[in-house]
């Protein structure tokens, strides 16, 4: 029987290997070795890999990872990647630990990237490991650019942080000062050390005790004392995930990071500009994001660092769309949290400005509103008592009914953006009982949400469906219809969000 066409590749690779290393041999090496990429992937794969394992081992294949040929170590790291995919972390740690240094080390990216997707199979803190690997991932995130290597590298670390591997293997004396060189470098190379520092300190209060030890902790709080406005940002995008430890939010909070933060977003502060704008809007989701910071009291935080009122001065003020839009957007955000609600409902100012911009508002500043009033319709699945009272009171603002009207008339203008937005409210406002009983009375957005049409978008219609699906699920939500209107809006849900009759869909009759 003749040899199958990837059995004659692996024999001829196996006789170039045997040769002197001439451009001929070179060049011959690499269309084999391309060719047998080709060959793993259209498989079968179980049989070109055991062929090509049982001629050309592993050790070969790495030793040809240092051929002064660029185009060489391509295609073989392309073909050891496939050959490794079906090995466990066990047996590349056990039989590569020395190849797997030295490839992190190595020169040329994709052998640097093949190694390090290698660690992402270590899926268990009880896993071999070994202290040598630490100091060579971390310096895989060198360099003044991002790049696939130093993703993956920062990825890497993040994952067995997760894994609870990195306090015990990669944080010795060695990889600390590796650490401490890349935190010389330039901002790029900085965050990416920095990212992997607080994905540790949010899986343990232990790490953050170990960085602020060896005075790292420090060193990034030196980051938010820059006239750069893009390490600014980078340094406040990072504080709400280091406040899920209460731990670490006391440390920030002596330090003054959040004073400081909040004294940048006053107009007066600053000439406006566009960085001084970019700033302002990360800090204000710094604020935002703080709501969900599981280290924080929510109401404490917010009553000592008085954003709301901030927010709501830039909603009512500013000139600059982007802060007034994102001032929309975080009261939005921060009334989701349902403690950070029950804040603004004494604060008042916020919730008030945000009605006042909403009844002012056209195009997509009133999309954002929309969907802010949404966020804090919906800061409950079941919501209830004085909560959903804030959440009417702030109906009551909009002028009921009328703005239930307005919104309809939104949804049917066909925008997607504005429908969805539009829809979104409705579907928070249901959830409470007195939503519930508001959209039951309103024919004209009953009529809406039963006519289906197939033009809409797929967005829209799913927004649509869920509208009617949440409004059969309510609590006692079968009293608030007369019977035929609840017979079709059941039989809608029943027949899901795309459903097409052979005839035409006639709207709702009659209303209550």
């Amino acid at each position: 029987m003749a040899d199958k066409e990837y059995t004659q590749n692996i024999k001829q690779i196996c006789e170039l290997l045997q040769s002197d290393p001439t451009p001929e041999v070179i060049q011959g090496l690499r269309d084999a070795f391309e060719t047998l990429g080709k060959q793993l992937k259209a498989g079968p794969f179980l049989e070109v890999f055991e062929a090509t394992l049982s001629s050309i081992p592993f050790s070969a294949l790495f030793s040809l990872l240092a051929a002064p040929d660029n185009k060489l170590i391509v295609t073989v790291a392309e073909v050891t990647g496939q050959l490794l995919k079906p090995v466990t972390w066990e047996m590349v740690h056990q039989t590569f630990e020395e190849y797997i240094v030295q490839g992190l080390a190595h020169p040329h990216p994709v052998v640097k990237t093949l190694v390090l997707r290698q660690f992402l199979k270590c899926e268990d803190k009880t896993a071999p490991f070994s202290t040598h690997y630490g100091p060579n991932v971390w310096k895989c995130l060198e360099g003044p650019k991002e790049n696939e290597a130093t993703h993956l590298a920062k990825q890497v670390l993040i994952h067995l942080s997760d894994k609870g591997i990195l306090m015990e293997y990669l944080l010795s004396e060695e990889s600390v000062s590796t650490i401490k060189q890349l935190l010389a470098g330039n901002a790029s190379q900085r965050f990416r050390v920095y990212d992997v520092v607080v994905s540790a300190i949010k899986n343990t209060d232990s790490a953050f005790e170990f960085f602020r030890q060896e005075g790292i902790m420090d060193r990034f709080l030196q980051e938010g004392d820059t006239s750069d406005v893009l390490v600014a940002m980078n340094f406040y995008e990072l504080l709400p995930t280091l406040c899920q430890s209460s731990v670490t939010y006391e440390y920030l909070d002596s330090s003054a990071v959040f004073t400081d933060a909040l004294a940048q977003v006053d107009l007066s502060n600053t000439e406006p500009s566009v960085t001084s704008s970019l700033l302002r809007v990360s800090i204000l989701k710094l604020f935002s994001r703080m709501a969900d910071a599981e280290g924080i009291s929510p109401p404490d935080f917010y009553g000592k660092y008085a954003i709301a009122p901030k927010m709501a001065g830039l909603m009512e003020e500013s000139d600059d769309m982007d802060l007034k839009v994102t001032a929309i957007a975080c009261i939005g955000a921060i009334g989701n949290n349902p403690k950070a609600l029950g804040y603004l409902a004494q604060e008042k100012t916020a919730l008030d400005a945000l009605a006042a911009a909403y009844k002012s508002s056209y195009g997509q500043l009133r999309v954002e509103c929309l969907r802010a009033i949404a966020c804090i319709f919906g800061y409950s699945l079941t919501p209830s008592g004085e909560l959903s009272q804030t959440c009417y009171d702030l109906y009551t603002k909009l002028d009921q009914i009328q703005f239930l009207v307005a919104v309809t008339k939104e949804i049917m203008k066909g925008f997607e953006d504005t429908g969805i937005a539009g829809l979104a409210v409705i579907e928070k406002m249901v959830r409470h009982a007195w939503g519930l009983h508001e959209v039951a009375s309103y024919r004209n957005i009953l009529n809406f949400l039963l006519m289906r049409d197939s033009s809409r978008e797929k967005t829209v219609q799913k927004w649509q469906y869920s509208v009617l699906e949440t409004i059969v699920n309510a609590p006692d939500a079968r009293k608030e219809f007369a019977e035929d209107v609840w017979t079709q809006l059941t039989q809608y849900v029943k027949d899901g969000p795309y459903y097409a009759a052979a005839s035409a869909q006639v709207a709702l009759g009659s209303a209550s």
